[in-house]
């Protein structure tokens, strides 16, 4: 390789991981400054046959979440139960935690042409198994209408 060739080398790298870096997961953009109202209701994704419900007290429910895989794309974990959910920042970035039991369920917010999902990596992120939750109604069943504090 000549001098050239090199030095584009070393120029375009740190440029090509940074766009990457702004793409996000899966593609997707994370989601900026997602507020809880925006995360209440019922969440599911059918590929992965999860459905999480999160209410305005900070509870939630959860169904089928995966939490082990094996590489021919079986689960062969799952994580149900009640329990209470909160939205935190790490790295700069915020993610939606979901408590149940003594699990916590980390999915990160993102758009997708501007809409809100939150989604899951299951497993090991370099096989690319993702659960990704949509919300199907903003009012989460038998939920107070406001926020206790």
């Amino acid at each position: 390789m000549d001098s050239r060739t090199w030095k584009w080398a070393l120029i375009s790298a740190p440029v090509m991981l940074s766009v990457s870096a702004c793409v996000g997961w899966g593609g997707y953009p994370p989601a900026k400054n997602v507020h809880n109202s925006q995360l209440i209701g019922t969440w599911s994704g059918r590929k992965c046959g999860t459905t999480v419900t999160l209410n305005p007290d900070g509870s939630a429910s959860a169904t089928g979440i995966p939490a082990e895989m094996e590489l021919d794309l079986k689960v062969t974990q799952e994580i149900s139960g009640d329990g209470t959910w909160k939205v935190n920042e790490f790295g700069g970035e915020q993610q939606l935690d979901v408590i149940t039991g003594n699990e916590v369920t980390t999915f990160g917010p993102y758009r997708d042409k501007g809409h809100l999902l939150v989604a899951l990596t299951v497993g090991d992120p370099d096989t690319m198994n993702w659960c990704i939750l949509t919300r199907h109604s903003k009012t989460a069943a038998n939920a107070p209408t406001a926020v206790q504090q």
